[in-house]
């Protein structure tokens, strides 16, 4: 399975949180269960430096994931574009990335 470009828009000093459906080539939700995720930014592809999203999983059976950023995070991040991406591992260990894209960071006023 190729990983499904998404861009994000993430708001300086602002609670970010988006939500995925993860389905099959057939187009069938994803069962996760068992499986563990990870979700990271970086300043480039080559960074070492990775800011980490929480990754929720919401709904195992209907390939339903959360991740989300605090405000705190967000506020600590600087304005410009980072990469991102969710990888998946399986209960057996395969891991795949499932989504990938910017994500652009955009300062506030208040």
């Amino acid at each position: 399975m190729a990983a499904i470009p998404v861009n994000l828009v993430i708001d300086k000093g602002a609670h970010f949180d988006t939500s995925f459906y993860i389905t099959n080539q057939d187009g069938t939700p994803l069962d996760m269960s068992g499986y563990i995720g990870e979700a990271t930014m970086k300043k480039s592809y080559s960074a070492t430096t990775k800011v980490p999203f929480t990754l929720s999983f919401v709904d195992r059976t209907l390939g339903h994931v959360q991740i989300a950023l605090t405000s705190s995070e967000s506020d600590a991040l600087n304005r410009r574009r980072y990469v991102y991406d969710i990888l998946l591992t399986s209960p057996n260990g395969y891991k795949t990335r499932v989504i990938e894209g910017l994500a652009e960071v955009n300062p506030g006023v208040s």
